[in-house]
C-alpha cells in the first residue's frame, strides 16, 4: 500500500476538487497536468482555453505535457512565426512542462527532453510517427521565432519544468538538468537564458494555496490629499515606492501589474528618458518631469502616520515608470533617493468604473489596442447577457477560472471572436491560424464586435461553440485534429440550421444546439475532406481548404 505525506495528500485533495471543473471524465493524471501548467505559468494568467492550446501530452509527445510560447507575455501557440510582430524590443518566453502525478520524477524524462529537443530543432522533416502534430507545430513555431531572435537580437528564454510529488530532488536529476541546459544552448545559441526547474511536493503545495487579500502600505512623504473617502493623492519618495513594488526576495511584485494592459516596453525612447532622469540626480524633482502612477485597489485606507493602506492594489498606469524606478533602485550602488513620484490611489469594486479608469489612464498611442478591447462597453453587455442566461463570458481574463467555474461553461473573448470570424466572415482558416490576433485586427474586430449585433446572437453562437468543443472532446479524434476542425464544424453547424453559408448576425439568434447525430455527420464529413487534403495544421490554416470545405457542404 502506497503511503503519502500530508503535503502530498493535500495536493491530491486539491487535484480531486478541480477535476470536475476542468472537464467531465478527466483523469487525476490529466487534471494534474492541467493544474501544473496553470500554476507554474501563473505570471501569464493563462485561462482554460489557453491551457488547452498549449497541452500536447497524450502519446508521441516527446516527453512534454505542455509547450507554451509567449511573445511579450501573450500566448502565441497556433500562430505562424511570420505573422507575429516581433521586434528587437520583444521578449520571447518558451515553457516546456512535464507533470508526473507520482512520487518520483524519472531521469528518463530529462533524457527524453534532450533527444526530442535536438530532433525537433533540426531543419529536417520531423518524424510524424514519433511526434504528434501539436508537438511538431509547436516546434515549428519555436524554430521560426528563434530565427528572428538572431536577426533582431531580442530576448528569448526557455524553461523546462519538471513537476511531480517528490519530496527531494535526486542529485542525478540536477546533473542531468545541467547537461540539458548545455545541450540546448549548443543547439540554440541565440537564447539569452535556459533554465530547468524541478518542483517538489512542498513547492507545489505553496503554489496551490488560496491566496489571501494582498494588503500593502504606501508611505507618503507629505499629508495625503483625499478628495473623497475612496481615493488619495500622495507624494512618495523613490525609495519608499521601490519598497512598495519590491518583494522580500528583491524581485518586482508582479501581482501589482494589471494583466494584459501594458507590458514593460524595455529600452524604448520614453523609458530611456525616465532612466536618464533617475540617474541624473538633478535638482529638479522627479515628479515635476513625470506623469505619475495610478493604483486601483479594493480599499484605500489612511493611516495615522500619513501612510496609505491598500487592499489588493493594481498599478493600472505607470508600469514603465515603476519598472525604471525598480531597476534604478536595485543597483548595488543605490543608497536611497528622496526625490518624489506622484501616486493616485482609487478604491472601487465596480467593474465598469474600473474599466473606465484603466482605459482613460492608458490612452497613449503606444498601447496595443487589443489590450483594451475587453474594457469596451460591448463586452460588458455580452458579459451581463451571458450571466443572465446561465453562461459565463470571461471578459476579464481568468476571472471565471478563479471563481471555480467549470471550463465547459466558460466562453472566452478570443474563443467567441474565433467563432464569429468563422461564421460571420466565413473564415474558419483565419480563426484557426490567428488565435492571438483576433482582437488586434481592427478591420475584422469592428465587423464582429459592435453595438449593431444583439447580445442574444453572441450568446447563441457562444453556447453552440462550447457545445461543439465539448462534443469533439468526447470523440476519438486527436487533440490536434480537434483544434484544426472545430471552427469549420461550428461554421457548418450554423450553415446547416440557417440553410446557407452567407450568415448574418440576426441569423444567429435562432441557433439551437444540434443533436449529436447531426454533429457526428458533420464531423465525419469534415474530417474526411481534411484528411484528403493532407490532414495537418497547414491545411486547416489554408484559405483554399476553407473554400473547398464550404463548396463541399453547400450541396447538402
Amino acid at each position: 500500500m502506497t503511503t503519502y505525506t500530508l503535503t502530498q495528500e493535500s495536493i491530491r485533495d486539491y487535484v480531486d476538487s478541480q477535476k470536475s471543473r476542468i472537464g467531465d471524465g478527466v483523469s487525476p493524471n490529466e487534471a494534474f497536468e492541467y493544474i501544473a501548467a496553470q500554476q507554474v505559468l501563473t505570471q501569464y494568467d493563462i485561462d482554460d482555453d489557453e491551457t488547452e492550446r498549449g497541452h500536447v501530452g497524450g502519446g508521441n509527445d516527446g516527453g512534454y505535457d505542455g509547450i507554451y510560447i509567449f511573445v511579450n507575455e501573450v500566448l502565441v501557440n497556433g500562430e505562424d512565426a511570420d505573422s507575429l510582430n516581433i521586434t528587437k524590443h520583444s521578449k520571447v518566453d518558451i515553457h516546456f512542462i512535464q507533470a508526473k502525478y507520482q512520487t518520483k520524477f524519472p531521469e528518463v524524462c530529462i533524457q527524453n527532453w534532450k533527444d526530442s529537443f535536438a530532433n525537433l530543432m533540426s531543419s529536417g522533416e520531423p518524424d510524424r510517427e514519433r511526434y504528434n502534430d501539436q508537438v511538431i507545430e509547436s516546434f515549428g513555431l519555436i524554430r521560426g521565432i528563434l530565427k528572428k531572435t538572431m536577426t533582431e537580437k531580442l530576448r528569448a528564454s526557455i524553461v523546462f519544468w519538471g513537476v511531480s510529488l517528490v519530496t527531494e530532488i535526486h542529485p542525478n536529476l540536477l546533473k542531468q538538468a545541467e547537461e540539458l541546459k548545455d545541450g540546448v544552448l549548443k543547439i540554440a545559441p541565440a537564447l539569452s537564458d535556459v533554465e530547468v526547474k524541478l518542483l517538489r511536493d512542498s513547492d507545489l503545495f505553496m503554489l496551490f494555496q488560496q491566496q489571501p487579500d494582498k494588503i500593502l502600505t504606501l508611505k507618503s512623504s507629505k499629508e495625503p490629499l483625499c478628495p473623497d473617502p475612496h481615493s488619495a493623492i500622495i507624494s512618495v519618495s523613490l525609495s519608499d515606492f521601490n519598497d512598495f513594488i519590491t518583494k522580500d526576495n528583491g524581485e518586482l511584485e508582479k501581482s501589482l501589474v494589471e494583466a494584459n494592459i501594458r507590458d514593460y516596453q524595455g529600452n524604448n525612447a520614453v523609458n530611456k528618458a525616465i532612466r536618464e532622469t533617475l540617474q541624473s540626480g538633478d535638482d529638479v524633482d522627479f515628479w515635476w518631469l513625470n506623469n505619475g502612477i495610478t493604483v486601483l485597489a479594493d480599499d484605500v485606507a489612511r493611516d495615522m502616520d500619513k501612510s496609505i493602506t491598500l487592499t489588493n492594489p493594481r498599478i493600472v498606469n505607470g508600469l514603465q515608470t515603476s519598472n525604471e524606478i525598480w531597476n534604478y533602485c536595485k543597483d548595488a550602488a543605490f543608497s536611497g533617493d528622496n526625490r518624489k513620484v506622484l501616486v493616485k490611489c482609487i478604491a472601487t469594486n465596480d467593474q465598469g468604473a474600473r474599466a473606465k479608469i484603466i482605459q482613460a489612464t492608458n490612452n497613449q498611442s503606444t498601447i496595443p489596442p487589443a489590450y483594451l478591447r475587453s474594457l469596451e462597453t460591448i463586452h460588458l453587455h455580452i458579459e451581463q447577457y451571458f450571466k443572465r442566461h446561465g453562461l459565463h463570458y470571461d471578459r476579464r481574463k481568468s476571472s471565471c477560472k478563479n471563481e471555480g467555474i467549470a471550463a465547459k461553461d466558460i466562453v472566452t473573448v478570443p474563443f467567441l471572436g474565433q467563432c464569429l470570424i468563422s461564421v460571420l466572415l466565413q473564415q474558419p482558416d483565419y480563426a484557426r491560424a490567428r488565435p492571438a490576433q483576433i482582437l488586434s485586427d481592427d478591420g475584422k474586430y469592428g465587423k464582429i464586435f459592435n453595438e449593431g449585433i444583439s447580445p442574444e446572437a453572441y450568446f447563441a453562437l457562444g453556447r453552440l461553440g462550447i457545445h461543439v468543443r465539448q462534443f469533439l472532446k468526447n470523440t476519438n479524434l486527436s487533440r490536434a485534429v480537434q483544434n484544426d476542425l472545430i471552427f469549420y464544424i461550428i461554421l457548418a453547424a450554423c450553415a446547416d440550421q440557417i440553410g446557407a453559408f452567407d450568415i448574418k448576425p440576426d441569423d444567429l439568434k435562432g441557433l439551437v444546439i444540434p443533436e449529436d447525430g447531426k454533429l457526428e455527420l458533420i464531423t465525419e464529413k469534415a474530417n474526411s475532406l481534411y484528411t484528403s487534403f493532407g490532414g495537418n495544421s497547414k491545411v486547416a490554416k489554408s484559405a483554399d481548404f476553407a473554400r473547398a470545405f464550404m463548396d463541399n457542404f453547400s450541396g447538402d
